[in-house]
């Protein structure tokens, strides 16, 4: 028996549902916890929204285990933290993760926090990682055992003090055969619940409308230009381009030709071939260590670090080099020319399978 404190973060969702269940029955003492994050619209035939929906789903789920159930209203902490970082990125040519955004913020910063206020010993959430720790006392981040699953990517954030308060109870579980069959044996009403896709504040998955309502007017628009310098066509809003993209683009060509570079200061959106989107290396800042950071800077001192790296969720690990860039940016390179790097995103490196750290992209080095 545990006997220890753990706020659980439960979304209304499977996944965190079994997460409480998992953890009581290991005998730690849980505390639910749902986070109101944005206030959508109610739907008009059953007069609640999606989040009332969520926090319903979460407080039946804790009654049924017999835990408390808190609602912790981080709408502006989520506004400011979240919502105004990725609108302004999107605003700066950039393309922004929100979610990652939210779990360095939110999820492991505002509600471990919380966590803490409670008197409570860890956080634990349903995300698909896995942490341990090793004999000289530090902690490792994991992947999730099941590749199709795995989040590892969204959690570089967490540094050693996050790791050591966050308990990852579905590792090594997989959703289909595994969590959902442990939440219909528990009579969970949310056993066959779907999963959510979308980014949480734009359901739609429109983002370009969800920044022009927040503002307040349309995107100005703007000139196309093909990789000589030559206008082809006009866009409507730059933020609707990101890097690598090939279909609507508003642009008829004879061939595929795919957006290259999107200029926020000057309104324009660059064309170009598919063999201009390749890039031998990329600047990163923002950095985070989620392994000991004095190892990793000693080991960057030595020389650099051989790494996996994905700039991309579901990217495959791509063989390359870290090492200091200039301006106490970081510097990978990689073994294999990359394809359609976009500044903005998020690079995470890894070491077989654990969690190195990572950083937001900055620039592709040609």
């Amino acid at each position: 028996m545990h006997n220890k404190r753990v706020l659980v973060a439960m979304s209304g969702g499977v996944d965190s549902s079994v997460t409480a269940y998992l953890l009581k029955s290991q005998g730690y003492e849980c505390v639910g916890a749902t986070m109101r994050l944005t206030c959508p619209a109610p739907d008009p035939t059953t007069g609640m929204s999606k989040v009332d929906r969520d926090i319903a789903d979460a407080k039946a789920v804790a009654e049924r285990l017999g835990i408390p159930h808190h609602v912790l209203d981080l709408q502006q902490t989520f506004d400011r933290n979240v919502v105004e970082r990725f609108m302004n990125a999107y605003q700066e040519g950039l393309t922004p993760n929100p979610c990652i955004i939210c779990n360095r913020h939110i999820k492991f910063g505002a509600l471990l926090d919380a966590a803490l206020d409670m008197g409570c010993d860890y956080i634990a959430t349903g995300h698909y990682a896995k942490t341990s720790q090793a004999p000289d006392g530090t902690w490792q981040l994991h992947r999730g055992e099941d590749p199709k699953k795995d989040q590892s990517y969204f959690l570089y954030s967490l540094t050693q003090e996050r790791l050591a308060r966050t308990i990852f109870p579905l590792a090594g579980l997989d959703k289909e055969r595994d969590v959902r069959r442990i939440a219909a044996e528990q009579g969970f009403t949310n056993a066959q619940k779907a999963e959510s896709e979308d980014i949480c504040f734009i359901p739609d998955g429109d983002y370009a409308g969800y920044i022009e309502r927040r503002c307040g007017h349309p995107a100005a628009p703007g000139d196309i230009v093909w990789r000589d310098g030559s206008v082809v066509g006009r866009h409507n809003g730059a933020l609707r381009y990101t890097i690598g993209q090939r279909k609507g683009l508003g642009v008829a060509m004879a061939h595929p030709v795919y957006v290259t570079g999107v200029d926020a200061a000057n309104n324009t959106v660059h064309l170009g071939e598919a063999e201009d989107l390749a890039a031998t290396a990329l600047t990163a800042n923002d950095w985070i260590w989620s392994a000991p950071a004095d190892h990793m800077e000693a080991e960057l001192d030595a020389g650099g670090i051989r790494v996996g790296a994905k700039y991309r969720y579901r990217q495959k690990d791509q063989a390359a080099t870290l090492t200091r860039g200039a301006g106490g940016q970081m510097l990978l390179t990689f073994d294999e020319p990359q394809r359609a790097i976009a500044p903005g995103q998020a690079v995470v490196v890894y070491r077989g399978d654990i969690v190195l750290g990572g950083g937001t992209v900055t620039a592709a080095i040609k």
